[in-house]
């Protein structure tokens, strides 16, 4: 059985090949990662907008004003909350 050897320095350079394209793989999982994070974000933000837009629509349809309050304050809370937490997001995947 015969062995074959390979240069050292052919091995270094396969080995650093291979490592570049392990780590350009890499930066590739991780912009797409961070590209569905915002788009789930953008997502997250724009069903908050459309419900907190019905809940003010709601509340503008009562004549009971005490309702009205109630509910204006609860939308008024829960668009503070998702600013803070889309805001926090964000930076996250920034």
């Amino acid at each position: 059985m015969t062995t074959s050897t390979v240069p050292t320095t052919e091995l270094f350079a396969a080995a650093n090949q291979a490592t570049a394209h392990l780590r350009t793989l890499g930066e590739q999982a991780t912009d797409t990662g961070r590209a569905l994070g915002q788009l789930a974000v953008d997502n997250y933000e724009k069903a908050v907008a459309s419900l907190l837009d019905a809940e003010h629509k709601a509340a503008e349809t009562t004549d009971v004003e005490w309702v009205k309050a109630a509910v204006s304050t609860h939308a008024d809370l829960i668009e503070k909350v998702s600013e803070a937490y889309v805001k926090a997001a964000r930076a996250a995947l920034a």
